[in-house]
């Protein structure tokens, strides 16, 4: 259950091929932005790793979009 907890889970019932790009976009989206805030607060060079982390938000939002209900891009 901590997966589930942990990842975005949405509503709407998806095929399982769909599941694993989700969980890699959305793992990736979460250590990116431990990264970028990690080196926000220790106030190191964050360009490359927001530009990162802006990217992969954007890719998230597109494969809920797409893939997903559109409900989803609220919580």
């Amino acid at each position: 259950m901590i997966p589930l907890y942990l990842f975005h889970v949405t509503a709407v019932a998806h095929s399982e091929g769909l599941l694993l790009p989700f969980l890699i976009c959305n793992a990736f989206v979460v250590i990116s932005g431990i990264v970028f805030m990690y080196k926000l607060f220790t106030q190191k060079k964050v360009g490359l790793a927001g530009l990162l982390f802006v990217i992969t938000l954007v890719i998230n939002y597109i494969l809920i979009a797409i893939f997903g209900d559109p409900f989803d891009l609220l919580g």
